[in-house]
Parts: C-alpha cells; structure tokens; sequence
C-alpha cells in the first residue's frame, strides 16, 4: 500500500521554469500552444489534428510499428493498441528518453507510468482510441544512463556495464556488446540484491528481456543492441499495460525522416534564429535557455565512420561533416541513399513524431519542458502545432525505516530543503532546546559591538590604532569561527545516532546529492516488493496531477 504525499518544496522542481510551468503557469502561457490543465485545451488539440494530420501517416505508421514491436517480443496488449492506429479518430499520447540499463533512473519508468494514465484517462475522457507510445531515444549517444545502474539497498551500490571501448559520439543504436557481458553484468545485479521472495522473479525478468533480444536483435556476430535491450525490458515490465515502443533506428522510420532533413537543409539559419530568438525571450523573463542553436549547424547529425556528427553549411551551399565536404544536391543525395545515418536532434525529433503521429499531448521532464518553451516559433515555420505539453509524474519513494526515522527525529518534509549538515544541526537542536548557530552568532555579535564602542569612545583622543581594532575583529571572527565548529563537531559526536539518522535520510532521498527519480533504479523496489509494485505506483499517478510526490509504503 502506497500513500502519496503533495511536496512544493523548491528543491524538487529542478528549475525556475519548471517551478513557474507548475506553480504559475500564466507567467510562461506565450511560449506554449496550449494549456496542459485545462480539459479543453485538450478537447481543442483533437480539432487541431482532424484538420492537419494526414490519414497516410496512420497506414504508414501501423506497419512500421507492429513490426517493430513484434521484433522486442511484445504483448498481445500492445499489438491491440497498435490496432488503435487504424482508426481515424485515434490520438497518441508519447514520451521519450534515452536507454537505461535494465530501464536506468526510476523517472524513466515514472515517465512511462504517466503515458499509460493519461492514455486510460484521456480514452474515457475524449471518447477517442489512445495510443500509449514510448519513443526509445536510440541515436542519442550520452552513455551516463547505459553505462550507470544505482541499486540501493542501505546504500548506493553502483554498477557500470563499461562502454569505454567506445567513441562517446557512438550512437546508442550503434553499440553491439556480446551477450555474455550483459549476462555477467546482471549475474552481479543479482549478487547485489538482497534474498527475497520476488527476487527469482527479478533475475528472470531481466535475463529472459536478454535472451528474447538476443534471439530477435541481435547481429551477424550474434552480439545485441544495448537500446534493443532496454526496449525488451520496458516491454517486459509494461506488458499488461500494453505500451508500444518506438525505435528511430526503425529503417522506415528513418525514410520518413528524409522530409523534416531536407526541409532542414534549407531552412537551418531560419531555425536556428527562431530557437536563439526564444532563448533571449526567456531569458528576459528570468528563465535560462535550455537550447543555444549555433548558426550555420544543422538540425540533424550524419554518422560517419560510426560516430555521430554535426553537420555545417558553409558558403556555396557546401556542407561539411568532419573534414568531408559534399555539394547540396551531392549531400541530398547522400541522405536519400544512406537515411539509417541520419540522427534527428533535440529541435527535429519532436517536430517528427508530432508530424507523423496524431499526437495528444508530449509527457515531459524538467528539460524537455524547458527547450520545448523554445520551439513554438519553429513549429509555426513547418506548419505544425506543437501538442500539449504534458510534465511527467515526479516523485520520491520513502519506505517505511525512513518514514519513521523521520518520525522519530521530527523531520517535516518540507524541512527537507535544507542541505544535510544544516539538518542535521537543526535536529540536534530540536533535542537540545537550544539554538546553537543563534546562540554563537549573538556572541559573536555581542563581541563586536563592544569593540565598537571601545573604538567611539577613545576616537577624541586621536590614537592611530584603528588597524589595531581590525585585526582584533578579524581574529575574533575567525576565533568565533573555529569554535561554532568545535561545538557542532562535540555536539554531533555526543549524538551519533541523529547524525547517522540523517545520512540515511539524506542518502534515500537524495541519493548522491541528487533527486532520487534521477538516481536510483527500480529494481531495488521490485525485488522488495515484487512486480506488482509497478501496479502500485500507477494507482498513485493521478491526471492533471502535477506536483511532486512523496510516496510512503505502509
């Protein structure tokens, strides 16, 4: 049984733009196309797509997608969704991210979880078929999510899979590792985990998402794609619920792709002014720019000699990709023959998916909310309107040794903005009913200001001793200093267990410094309290819900 929890803290909105989206939402209105909270906003989007998405785009769609899921060892849950797709009046709800080892950082599988709710909500709300699609981010090429599993278990155990043989600008959907290495990486997972009742259940999951990539995805060498894998997983883990996986290595998908490429070509400088234009917007509201588009680069990267690069016009419609330079129509020929090199970037991806796909509302993380505040201007260019965007479920997980830790110690929730060495004081302070910082710092100024008035006093006597009075204030301040962390460092020593109390607080709530949803895997969760865990956590998503939660486990 899970109890949820409403958080507004600051600390666990991410960014100022993110905490307006939420919090204000009319400060940021003009950057977006319609209101994510209001029903009919989302009634106002079906019209929208009646009038501008074209009927093709469904057939083309349906094949490509049943393909491609029945090649990840799919359910028959998800087959039935994609049979939504030859209905005209069905709508699409997506997110995306890049590949997680044995599915990465539990937001990844909140970011799902979100997708799914608001597929079932939006069905019975607007009466239309909804597809829930889960855009796998394959030709990305940051390595922290693939190369990093955090399992917690007390405390933080990392695992890495070791992608450092390859180039950082590989392509996730260009990386083969031999099966064996993925099965000793998950025999180490297993040695980890802690000997419970799902425990078998876990290892299983995991190794038969192995064995099914290896017997549908893998190569010639009989090696498998680490994104083919981690799409096997999310659809292992979301079978019943039916979620249906979208791969833009897909070599069709790529061919559709050649139309947003070309568009490109001829457009990037309009784009990239567009994007820059956005950003000082933004910044002139207070906001930061999450997107910074370099004129003269082009939206989308051209992988050669298996690394993904970026791609620069230059004058006499040259364009360069690493120190090959090609002609326009030599270039547009080039794509047209070889579009599997293509890789869409942050500004064409959305813009492909919404095109193709009748596209209800985006599922967002904080950064995503960010850049997509950017792109209204380049949607208008292309004739698209950018869908409702939608900011993902966040949350943090307390079991119950931390919740009652917290009980113990008179935690507030909302005392938790504060950094953990300022917490911890707090506490000790609570026990001893005294303010100790209060009580050094009213010394220290007590110090001062007799200094002070021993200076005023003796100033009609015209003594040159006033860099004498600044050495003493300097030196008692220093002096003052040094003694409010002695007496914190007794004080803490003296109670022991409020400080290891709060290290453990600390480190399930902010796992290395960081929100839990970005640093911890779900696994730890599922071999605790089984798959069904997964069930628990979709009771507690809730539509047109946006704060962030904390989830209690009774």
């Amino acid at each position: 049984m899970i109890s949820s929890k409403e958080i507004r803290s600051r600390k666990f909105y991410y960014n100022d733009l993110l905490r307006d989206y939420i919090f204000d939402f009319r400060n940021v209105r003009k950057f977006y196309e319609y209101d994510y909270r209001k029903i009919d906003h989302y009634k106002k989007r079906v019209l929208d797509i009646k009038k501008g998405y074209s009927k093709e785009n469904r057939a083309k769609l349906y094949s490509i997608l049943k393909s491609c899921n029945k090649s990840i060892g799919c359910s028959k849950k998800t087959v039935e969704n994609i049979e939504k797709l030859k209905s005209e009046r069905s709508l699409a709800v997506i997110g995306g991210q890049q590949p997680g080892f044995l599915t990465g950082p539990i937001f990844i599988i909140f970011k799902v979880l979100t997708v799914l709710k608001l597929s079932s909500y939006f069905e019975k709300e607007l009466k239309s078929p909804v597809i829930p699609c889960f855009w796998n981010a394959s030709d990305d090429n940051n390595f922290s999510q693939a190369d990093n599993l955090n399992i917690i278990n007390g405390k933080i155990t990392n695992i890495k899979l070791d992608l450092s043989d390859f180039d950082p600008k590989t392509r996730y959907s260009d990386i083969y590792l031999d099966a064996g290495r993925i099965e000793k990486v998950i025999e180490k997972v297993e040695g980890i985990l802690r000997p419970t009742g799902f425990k078998d259940d876990i290892v299983d999951l995991c190794k038969s998402s192995l064995a099914g990539t290896v017997k549908n995805c893998s190569n010639d060498k009989g090696e498998i794609n680490i994104s083919s894998f981690f799409s096997s997983v999310i659809a292992r883990i979301f079978s019943d619920y039916g979620i249906v996986i979208i791969d833009p290595d897909c070599a069709e998908l790529k061919k559709l792709s050649l139309e947003l490429v070309e568009f490109d070509m001829e457009n990037h400088c309009r784009i990239s002014d567009l994007i820059n234009t956005a950003g000082k917007r933004l910044n002139s509201c207070g906001y930061h720019n999450q997107l910074n588009s370099i004129p003269g680069t082009l939206d989308f990267f051209f992988n050669l000699e298996n690394t993904r690069s970026k791609i620069y016009s230059e004058k006499n419609d040259l364009f360069r990709v690493s120190n090959k330079k090609y002609g326009k129509t030599e270039f547009r020929d080039l794509i047209r023959k070889s579009p599997d090199f293509i890789s869409l970037n942050v500004v064409l991806r959305p813009l492909f998916q919404d095109k193709f796909l009748p596209v209800l509302c985006s599922v967002c993380g904080p950064g995503e909310v960010s850049y997509f505040a950017q792109l209204k201007p380049v949607y208008d260019l292309v004739d698209l309107k950018m869908p409702v965007i939608y900011p993902r479920f966040s949350a943090t997980i307390i079991e119950k040794k931390i919740k009652k830790l917290t009980e113990r110690l008179k935690v507030l929730y909302s005392e938790l903005e504060s950094e953990k060495e300022d917490m911890i004081k707090k506490v000790i302070g609570k026990k001893l009913k005294i303010d100790l910082a209060k009580l050094v710092q009213d010394l220290e100024d007590d110090i001062q200001k007799k200094l002070e008035k021993l200076k005023e006093s003796i100033s009609d006597y015209e003594m040159n001793i006033s860099s004498s009075f600044d050495r003493i204030k300097r030196n008692t301040k220093k002096e003052i200093k040094v003694l409010n962390k002695k007496l914190y460092a007794e004080y803490k020593k003296q109670n022991e267990f409020i400080a290891k109390s709060i290290d453990k607080i600390y480190e399930n709530i902010f796992p290395n410094s960081n929100l839990q949803e970005r640093e911890v895997n779900i696994i730890s969760y599922l071999n605790k309290y089984s798959l069904k865990f997964i069930d628990e956590l979709y009771l507690t998503v809730k539509p047109l819900d946006f704060f962030h939660k904390f989830l209690e486990i009774d």
